[in-house]
């Protein structure tokens, strides 16, 4: 998180906070300069008025040491300018480039109409700020930026599918594009895919949105509604997103769809391109849950994605009980918690946490018990039964980011509340939520 926004609050003075510079950001941008030329455009003051480098001057790895924990006149983004950075041109080769690699990205939006629309990207004006961090995260944190490129490609294919216009679907690419953009000024610790982050960790990632809500309006002349949609593109029409948990018309039409583009992204970009029930596993995500998204959108990704169906889910390792009956202790104890939270709690705050715990808990427990898991009647058949057993993985795996998610959203809404430390209670409950996967799913 940005030592300087706070938590999850929206920025109202962002020049101030973005002249105090964000060491995760600057460490960014000095590792680019290692590479690539970076020069100073104007004379780096601070708030003294002593000049600490010079106009002209390339950007080098003393920098860090010369303006760390320094208050500036002008924000170090805004002073900077970087050669043969990112450019629309380049940002569109990139997603065509990445389409052609993923069959997934091809079903998506690989669409005449979308693919004109991505080639129109080359008219739009990239402030040298956005250059400069979207070419920090092409080069060093590529996951970050191919996923905005998914999120661009599959953002394209909505607003085909749902009939915008081109005005509608330009501005769509700007928010996707952007809508990471916060996660730059994060520890990249946190970002890690090799880290199973932490609710108390999650914390400090939640911010991204707000972050990056002070980006777009302090380095860009992008529309409002762009940063509204980037503020706002992981809040849930069923009101159980963040950073402020709206609910449906509260949040823009653009953010819902962004929020589902780049659902769907993650999920596509963390499979490599290569699972060949790619389809399934989106299909699962937006259904053990729904009502997070709108349904014609979620409908148009489901039925783009339905001729990558009917392949060979990946091989289970472990015996069906050694999957499956850990993840069912675990939603039986989080339920009993969650109940004894929503009814016994001291305080309306931490009720409603457990309100809040017990119905989402249920609602993943119906989804996985649609699949047949309970009926212990056909434990045996489901054991020798490779493709129902692959297929009930790939559900576990959905849960157990389901339950990991839970607990990050109810140690973020305990912190926002009026108390000043998590209710032992609702630190209870986050552990066993967050409790370890089950052997070989996957992180998220």
């Amino acid at each position: 998180m940005s030592e300087q926004f706070g938590t999850t609050e929206v920025v109202s003075d962002t020049r101030h906070a973005f002249c105090a510079v964000n060491s995760h950001c600057l460490e960014r941008i000095v590792r680019l300069s290692d590479e690539m030329k970076v020069t100073a455009s104007t004379d780096i003051v601070d708030d003294k008025g002593v000049r600490l480098w010079a106009k002209g001057d390339p950007v080098s790895r003393s920098l860090r040491e010369t303006v760390r924990q320094r208050q500036l006149q002008r924000p170090l983004e805004a002073s900077l300018a970087i050669e043969h950075g990112a450019t629309p041109e380049s940002i569109a080769s990139d997603c065509i480039a990445l389409m052609q690699t993923n069959p997934a990205l091809e079903r998506l939006g690989g669409t005449i109409d979308a693919r004109r629309r991505l080639q129109d990207i080359g008219r739009i004006h990239l402030p040298p700020p956005l250059s400069l961090l979207l070419t920090s995260a092409k080069e060093h944190q590529r996951r970050l930026y191919d996923v905005s490129l998914a999120t661009m490609i599959i953002s394209l294919g909505l607003a085909h599918s749902l009939g915008l216009g081109d005005n509608e679907a330009a501005r769509l690419v700007l928010c996707a594009l952007t809508h990471d953009i916060g996660e730059m000024y994060i520890n990249p610790a946190y970002l890690d895919d090799d880290h199973q982050l932490q609710p108390a960790e999650w914390i400090h990632v939640a911010a991204h949105p707000c972050v990056g809500h002070a980006f777009i309006r302090e380095f860009t002349d992008f529309p409002g509604s762009v940063a509204e949609c980037v503020l706002q593109h992981h809040e849930r029409v069923d009101g159980s997103g963040y950073p402020f948990r709206l609910a449906g018309e509260q949040i823009s039409p653009f953010s819902t769809l962004i929020g589902l583009a780049d659902t769907v992204a993650a999920i596509i970009m963390r499979s490599d391109g290569n699972s060949n029930v790619i389809g399934e596993r989106v299909a699962m995500a937006l259904h053990i849950v729904p009502g997070e998204f709108p349904r014609a959108a979620v409908a148009s990704i489901n039925h783009l994605l339905e001729a990558l169906n009917g392949g060979t889910p990946p091989k289970a390792s472990g015996t069906f009980a050694e999957r499956i009956l850990p993840t069912l202790q675990q939603i039986r104890s989080a339920r009993l918690m969650a109940a004894t939270l929503s009814g016994s709690s001291t305080t309306p705050d931490q009720a409603a946490i457990g309100e809040y715990a017990l119905s989402t808990v249920r609602c993943i427990d119906k989804g996985l018990r649609a699949t047949g898991v309970y009926d212990l009647s056909q434990l045996n058949v489901l054991e020798h039964n490779a493709t129902a057993m692959g297929k009930i993985c790939l559900m576990l795996d959905e849960v157990g980011w389901r339950l990991r998610n839970l607990a990050r959203c109810l140690q973020l809404r305990a912190a926002q509340g009026e108390d000043a430390l998590v209710p032992a209670a609702v630190a209870e409950l986050v552990e066993v939520l967050n409790a370890p996967a089950t052997a070989g799913s996957t992180a998220r």
